[in-house]
This record gives structure tokens, sequence and C-alpha cells, in this order.
């Protein structure tokens, strides 16, 4: 049985160092037929980061403008600089008849459900094994004070209340072992659509005769 592909909107979201962005990379490395997101953001660009692979960094005052102009599908505002998803990703991967993939918080990933129809949306919320690893992991990157971890810690806690929210749910303790699931999933979504695409062409032909 072939499978013929529809175009996905899939959402990966995670507290601050659970690893969502890595989960990102290594699932477009893995399934050829998802485009990555990239997002717009007014925070400063760290180290080792790509201008337009990473992120489109903008002023300040220049994302206002974009979004005041409806430029993006989704914003959110995480510690004191923004973020956007614009709606031209989603067209663009429709044409080659690619899935999106968002990387993105709570706040987006419900606004994108809003704006969506919930059959086109896969939507994974991707825990920590534990607050402990999770402060480990912040530790870990080097990115952040003691400061700035307690807040991220702080407000990882207030994300997690948002986790039934999503559709799945997944604690990642091994970050190949969650790509697979993740991977799975995917696939098994489509293999549903695939089948009730070919029921209903069934059915509407017994209805016919």
């Amino acid at each position: 049985m072939s499978i013929e592909k529809k175009n996905r909107l899939i959402i990966i979201s995670s507290p601050s160092g659970a690893g969502k962005t890595t989960l990102c990379k290594l699932l477009i490395k893995k399934m050829k037929n998802i485009n990555l997101s990239i997002s717009y953001t007014s925070r400063n660009k760290r180290l080792n980061e790509v201008e337009g692979k990473d992120y489109f960094f903008v002023s300040e005052k220049k994302f206002n403008q974009l979004k005041n102009k409806n430029y993006f599908v989704e914003t959110a505002k995480n510690f004191n600089n923004f973020y956007g998803s614009p709606f031209n990703n989603i067209k663009k991967a429709e044409k080659i008849n690619h899935h999106i993939l968002f990387d993105i918080d709570w706040k987006g990933a419900r606004k994108i459900r809003k704006n969506f129809d919930k059959e086109k949306i896969i939507d994974f919320f991707i825990l920590p094994p534990s607050k402990t690893e999770l402060k480990r992991r912040l530790i870990k990157r080097g990115r952040d004070n003691n400061n700035e971890i307690n807040l991220r810690l702080s407000y990882a806690i207030e994300e997690m209340k948002h986790f039934n929210e999503y559709k799945y749910v997944l604690i990642n303790e091994n970050i190949k072992k969650t790509v697979n699931e993740i991977k799975k999933i995917i696939e098994y979504n489509q293999l549903i659509f695939n089948q009730k695409k070919i029921l209903n062409k069934s059915l509407k032909k017994i209805i016919n005769t």
C-alpha cells in the first residue's frame, strides 16, 4: 500500500534544557520530508549560531513591525526576548509536500492550535527525567549564571503544567531513543491518514453503486 503524503504541522515543545532543539535537529536528519520552521528572534546571536539556520536575528523594532503586518503565525516573549514563526515557512513546506516542524514553547503551540485544524497537527511535549537532571543539563550548557538557571527552572515548572494540552508526552532520557519514538509516531499518524482516505473512497464507491 502506497502512502499518500499530507502536510502536517509538527510541534515539539519542552522546558528549556529538556532537549527539544537537539531533538528537532536529529529528526530533520532522520526524516527528509520535514522542514524546520526557522523562527525570528529579537535576542542576540549566540556563539556558533548561524543567521538563517538557527534563527533570523532582528531588532525588537523590526520584530514588532513584522508582527503588526501579521507576518507570524505565532509569537511569544521569553526571558525578555521575542520569538515568532512566520507563515511563509508553512507555505514553503506545502509547495514541496513536506511537513513543517516547530521548535516552540506551549504558548506558541496553543496559538497554532487555534489557527489550524487539529487533524493537521501532531504535537509533542518533551519532559526531562527529573528536575535534578534538568538543572544538571542547564548547568552543563554553560550559557547561564546561577540566577538565570534558577529563573529557567522556575519557568520550566510552570511550563510543565501544560503538558496535557499535547497529544503526545515523552520523557527524554535518551536522545536517540526519543527521536526514534517521535519518528514512529509521525509515520503512524501518516499511515492512519492514508487508511482513512482509502476507507472513505471505498465507502463512497459502495454508497454510489
